[in-house]
């Protein structure tokens, strides 16, 4: 079994960044590794909600399934995801304020490598918090910039 578990603080109030957090759709922006990610159920995310993502491990590409499994509208959203290299894996996002101006942004990951790949997982958490601190930080450049949460722009400093 592996565990993640990374924050960041952003200049920005939780409200604002929270609709990043759940613009699917845009992951790829500011998320190494992910290729394309479609909501497939219909209405705005929540408990519930299923995505398909295309990802790259190790510079092969995988399709990963995930449903909402815990949603706190505003705050977190927790997915169960499984295809792919993983197996039985929860990952979450989530923003809490610091104050009115500033919030702090949270990624935590635990799960297992299904097959062969079970063997790399005393890897996975030390590569994988280097990587959240490296998607958290693409994020932060991304709002810091202004791109607005929708938006297919890329920001200057991600990636």
């Amino acid at each position: 079994m592996f565990r993640i578990s990374q924050s960041l603080e952003f200049d920005h109030s939780a409200g604002h960044v929270w609709p990043y957090l759940i613009a699917f759709e845009q992951v790829p922006l500011w998320e190494r590794g992910v290729l394309e990610v479609r909501q497939t159920t219909p209405g705005a995310p929540g408990l519930g909600t299923e995505i398909v993502a295309r990802r790259q491990y190790g510079g092969r590409e995988s399709t990963v399934a995930g449903r909402i499994v815990r949603w706190e509208a505003g705050r977190s959203a927790a997915m169960e995801l499984g295809g792919g290299p993983l197996s039985d894996v929860v990952v979450e996002y989530s923003v809490d304020p610091i104050d009115h101006r500033r919030s702090l942004v949270a990624y935590r990951a635990e799960g297992r490598l299904g097959g062969a790949l079970r063997l790399l997982q005393p890897l996975v958490a030390a590569l994988g918090r280097r990587e959240a601190r490296r998607n958290l930080a693409s994020l932060r450049a991304r709002i810091d910039a202004g791109i607005p949460p929708r938006s297919t722009a890329t920001s200057r400093g991600t990636g």
